[in-house]
């Protein structure tokens, strides 16, 4: 059994904007730039009959690749903030692809989580006493004018997960692309 999710690799680009956006912000624990991702699925764990029936599902996708832009920051956690991340500006093609993921993976014998949706990318898992409150709310107030450039999603990853105790480490096992013209153009 595999930890996994179904999510975006980010381009090289996007990462360094985002790693300037961590040098910003007052926390000590910042994710390395290679972990930054956007989930569109968690899969929690899962065996080899699971992957092989989810690898079928993927190989047939036929989504309309689209663009994406990440603008400003924000923080999960109500009254002590857990999670520091950079917002993914709301997109109909996104969300549309998340909810056929989500039908492909329980087709696959997965149940995804059913919590509601929210895309983003981590930044820094946030450990109580590590960071002032008030002072990082002020500077994610201060990050709401930053904004990527719009990068084209052209696939997608399946990702293993692997939990250490000084972070996780994500590595993407397979990628596949949003429609038959693109797998055509990767063989």
């Amino acid at each position: 059994m595999i930890r996994t999710f179904l999510g975006l690799e980010l381009p090289q680009h996007i990462r360094s904007q985002l790693v300037l956006q961590q040098f910003l912000m007052p926390v000590k624990r910042k994710l390395p730039p290679e972990n930054f991702h956007i989930t569109l699925v968690f899969l929690g764990e899962a065996n080899n009959a699971q992957l092989d029936a989810l690898d079928l599902e993927l190989s047939r996708l036929d989504v309309t690749p689209f663009t994406l832009t990440l603008e400003g920051l924000g923080l999960y956690g109500k009254g002590k903030a857990h999670n520091l991340h950079a917002l993914v500006r709301p997109e109909p093609d996104l969300m549309a692809l998340q909810e056929k993921l989500l039908r492909r993976a329980r087709e696959a014998g997965f149940t995804p989580d059913k919590r509601r949706y929210h895309p983003h990318v981590t930044l820094s898992y946030l450990r109580p006493g590590s960071f002032e409150q008030r002072e990082l709310e002020k500077a994610v107030a201060h990050s709401s004018q930053f904004r990527t450039e719009p990068f084209e999603v052209t696939e997608i990853a399946l990702f293993r997960s692997h939990l250490r105790p000084d972070g996780a480490i994500y590595d993407v096992l397979e990628r596949y692309p949003l429609s038959a013209e693109l797998r055509a153009l990767k063989q």
